[in-house]
């Protein structure tokens, strides 16, 4: 038994060596104290027993004997408050730095118009072709008609016509014929140039289609993106509302532990009659102390 009051006895010494007597007066009514939890007699020698709450022996501000003025500081958790206060203004910056809500996105960017083609058209392509064709009829009666002015010719009797009167005309029917054939050349490449006109038109057609498709499938990349940027700027601020909402919770639960640190201070002027020391629970130190009030103190109230 003696052993283990032995801690109890240096712990006691502890907080009776290292308190020291500093007093602060201040005036406050001698109203009910939460931590007075028994009041025994009355008027001068009253004894008041009040249950503290320490963080360490050092809280405690005052010592067995010494005498106190009412309003005086009894205990004052100092180094908790400071941390307290460190971690409000902590929560409170982060607060402010969250009051800016997420900025939405920036609007969906614009695809430009393909430009349209202008209309189809092969007139003068046709047109040659056509005229190539009325060459050739053409062409073609001359030659008919020069083979049939040979034919007949060549069916008279010689001596009935000049001796250069054949080779002439054989001349003739060949230059028609070569005439015939320079058409018929002239229409292929006619038919040639349309049938070009017509696949470059086609080439045409077919790069403006793939144009439409690309600007297409842009303008919907451009909607999904638009609509992932939004989902993603809304989560955020959820995110930031909710970081909000947690912050201020702890802030009010900081709040409400600061309020619960404040100094104890002497309801009324008098003497420390005892201090004792009833145990530690999760770091912190619970102390009995015992008041004996003054007549003074009483006789002012």
């Amino acid at each position: 038994m003696r052993t283990r009051s032995i801690p109890i006895l240096l712990f006691c010494a502890l907080l009776l060596a290292g308190c020291n007597g500093a007093a602060v007066s201040q005036s406050v009514p001698a109203a009910d104290d939460p931590n007075v939890i028994t009041s025994e007699g009355s008027g001068s020698g009253q004894r008041l027993t009040m249950r503290l709450t320490l963080s360490a022996p050092e809280d405690l501000k005052v010592r067995e004997g010494e005498s106190v003025q009412q309003g005086q500081i009894i205990s004052d958790r100092i180094r908790d408050r400071q941390r307290l206060t460190a971690q409000q203004r902590k929560i409170q910056l982060q607060i402010q730095q969250l009051q800016t809500p997420t900025a939405a996105p920036p609007p969906a960017r614009s695809i430009p118009e393909v430009a349209g083609l202008p209309p189809a058209s092969f007139l003068d392509e046709v047109a040659t072709v056509e005229r190539q064709r009325v060459m050739i009829q053409q062409q073609e009666r001359a030659q008919q008609q020069q083979q049939r002015m040979l034919d007949m010719l060549t069916s008279l009797p010689s001596d009935d016509l000049p001796e250069a009167t054949i080779p002439h005309e054989t001349q003739v029917l060949a230059q028609r014929q070569q005439e015939l054939d320079q058409a018929n050349a002239d229409l292929q490449l006619a038919e040639a140039q349309l049938s070009q006109a017509q696949a470059e038109r086609s080439h045409q057609e077919y790069l403006h289609s793939l144009e439409m498709s690309k600007r297409a499938i842009a303008i919907e990349q451009g909607r999904l993106q638009r609509a992932e940027q939004l989902q993603n700027q809304q989560e955020q601020e959820q995110q930031r509302l909710f970081q909000i909402a947690q912050l201020e919770g702890q802030l009010s639960t900081i709040e409400t532990q600061l309020f619960q640190l404040s100094a104890v201070r002497s309801p009324y002027s008098g003497t420390i009659g005892r201090i004792k020391f009833e145990g530690q629970a999760d770091q912190a130190l619970t102390v009995e102390l015992t008041l004996v009030v003054s007549g003074s103190s009483q006789g002012a109230n």
